[in-house]
């Protein structure tokens, strides 16, 4: 859908904030085949429907203004432009005796326009904000704001962060920016809400925005993600425009800020949203005016064990070789979920993962194209309606149906787990075709061994999967992407400060040192996602033969008992924790390596050249 022209927003000042505009319409969740709408009867029962053999996904509480009719998946108003705020929600009422809310600061539930398939798809999409009580802080005009993008919890409206926020925005990290916590059972630190990401933001005069991501179909499609979170961070503005302005019932004790410097932060699929978001800052907000915005500027990125390197190119990548991509390492990888060798407690990550990848791309591609004269594709236009059956098997895409509308949380992570646990015997079990599986011919249960996906992806000539591969490359963030955009984080042509965050004993975005490896060295990128990243973008981006361009520092903790489990949903409380023991002085964001990475963003002081270090040698 899309809209011509700009509107004046105008807001009552209730409880519910919404835009004066015609009556928003239903539009169906997309399925492969069929759409299926949400009627008034589902919404009232806090259901959403849902594609695959499990009928409903169920909200906890109402979701004003994301959910029924008028919410996600309705007509966007006429005249709305990408950025607009649509409604909002204050959330005190509701959660402000919940653990973790943040003290004297405001916290609101948004639906705002974005885009999809491309800058002329526009879409409603919900998020969240979060401010100071008296408003954002401002120092000659200029306010700041940190742009979080969550990881991987689940495709549906009801698996994401504006319908479970107690959890997935002020909750504990890695689930939230909350409390500073990491590792489980006897091991595990978790320091107080009060000394975390969040409220350190508040005390601040930080804003602080969050997307959900356009829902059901958009998992790791870089060019939807970062449109999502600019958008989020504009809609913000217009927030705090109406809740602290001058024509404010209460308006904000000092002036606010005329513009807002941003850092983008995200974890795994946020880490790869994150990426995306600073590549495509300052290009989409120039195709996309939206002058009810009060200017940003970005500033800088952290990005946490992000998705990367999908599939290795040994001819555009020194050291690495067919087997060694994102894709390749997880597609047999077992993970363990409590710590202990234990098959029948262990989870088939690849094809949890892949089911979500998958089952997505196959949904939007059939959804529609990118306009032909599109600034911001989405994907190739000539790599539409991608045919499942040429990845995946009649058994995987019985699964990929049944775990699309799963979370990855709560109850759901156990439907999850089940039905991935055949493919732990993947003679038996097989999910993908031959040449993406890669079955040896001497194989025994229980056996590791790398997917076939690189390999199929450089050398195929068959038109249905060289449009999958296509659309792997093209999603690749960073400087090995095949993709129209620019390759790394960047403001005028000059390259942005970018921080890496990784656990070197990560088995989900892969990064295991092989064993006798150094402990004070960073796994490399045979052996490591965010080293195969940081080789190209230092390389070509950052520190060329001909001189130090920019700020890119690859900061990695190594596995060192419970101290630092360097683990995938470890890395977010470690890197933004002062130090790695149980003390309370330790478990405090300010101080962190992550807030002297935030901090120098903001103010400049980042000097260029790149560094790749183990923070715990």
């Amino acid at each position: 859908m899309s809209s011509a022209g700009a509107s004046k927003m105008n807001f009552s000042r209730t409880r519910l904030l919404r835009i004066t505009a015609p009556a928003l319409l239903v539009v169906g969740l997309i399925a492969t085949s069929c759409s299926s709408k949400q009627d008034a009867s589902s919404a009232l029962l806090g259901q959403v429907p849902t594609n695959g053999p499990t009928t409903t996904v169920p909200i906890g509480a109402p979701t004003a203004p994301c959910s029924g009719e008028n919410g996600v998946g309705g007509t966007v108003p006429e005249g709305a432009q990408p950025g607009d705020l649509i409604a909002a929600v204050d959330l005190q009422d509701e959660f402000g005796t919940s653990k973790g809310y943040p003290t004297n600061a405001k916290v609101w539930r948004i639906l705002y326009v974005s885009t999809g398939f491309d800058e002329t798809d526009l879409q409603l999409v919900c998020g969240m904000a979060a401010a100071p009580e008296g408003g954002p802080a401002s120092v000659d005009g200029v306010g700041h704001m940190l742009t979080w993008a969550h990881g991987t919890i689940g495709l549906q409206q009801a698996c994401l962060p504006s319908s479970n926020p107690v959890t997935a925005f002020w909750g504990k990290m890695a689930g939230g920016i909350g409390a500073v916590a990491w590792g489980a059972g006897p091991g595990a630190r978790v320091g107080s809400p009060a000394d975390g990401l969040l409220q350190t933001a508040m005390n601040r005069g930080w804003v602080v925005s969050t997307t959900d991501y356009q829902p059901n179909n958009t998992y790791i499609l870089g060019k939807v993600a970062a449109s999502n979170v600019i958008d989020a961070a504009r809609a913000a503005t217009q927030l705090m425009s109406k809740e602290f302005g001058p024509s404010a019932d209460a308006p904000s004790i000092a002036p606010l800020p005329t513009s807002y410097d941003t850092v983008s932060l995200g974890h795994s699929q946020g880490g790869h949203a994150a990426m995306w978001t600073a590549q495509l800052y300052e290009t989409y907000l120039a195709a996309t005016p939206n002058q009810a915005s009060t200017p940003l500027r970005l500033r800088g990125a952290a990005i946490e064990a992000p998705a990367s390197n999908l599939v290795a190119q040994p001819k555009l990548q020194p050291g690495v070789e067919f087997g060694q991509g994102l894709a390749d390492w997880e597609m047999h990888r077992s993970i363990q979920l409590i710590g202990l060798p234990i098959g029948a407690l262990e989870l088939q990550v690849g094809p949890a993962l892949f089911s979500y990848i998958f089952g997505s791309w196959a949904q939007f591609s059939a959804r529609g194209t990118p306009s032909e004269n599109a600034e911001f594709p989405a994907f190739p236009s000539a790599a539409s309606n991608l045919d499942l059956s040429t990845i995946a098997t009649d058994q995987g895409a019985g699964t990929i149906a049944a775990i699309m509308p799963l979370c990855l949380t709560g109850s759901d992570s156990q439907k999850v787990k089940k039905l991935v646990a055949p493919y732990r015997d993947a003679a038996t079990n097989k999910m993908l075709t031959p040449s993406l599986w890669n079955l040896p011919e001497e194989y025994k249960a229980d056996q590791f061994f790398p997917g076939g996906a690189d390999k199929t992806c450089a050398e195929t000539t068959e038109p249905s999967m060289a449009a999958w591969c296509s659309w792997i490359r093209w999603n690749i963030p960073g400087p090995l992407g095949d993709n129209p955009f620019p390759k790394f984080p960047s403001w005028n042509g000059t390259p942005l400060p970018l921080m890496i965050a990784q656990g070197a004993n990560d088995p989900v975005i892969h990064c295991i040192p092989p064993k006798g490896a150094s402990k004070a060295e960073v796994p490399d990128a045979s052996n490591c996602m965010s080293s195969a990243l940081y080789d190209t973008l230092s390389t070509q981006v950052y520190c060329p033969a001909s001189g130090n361009k920019g700020h890119l520092q690859l900061s990695a903790f190594r596995k060192d008992g419970q101290s630092s489990p360097a683990g995938h949903l470890a890395i977010p409380g470690q890197i933004a924790a002062a130090g790695l023991s149980k003390s309370p002085a330790d478990l405090v964001f300010t101080g962190s390596p992550l807030d002297k990475f935030i901090t120098a963003s903001f103010d400049g002081s980042l000097e260029p050249g790149c560094t790749s270090e183990i923070l715990n040698p």
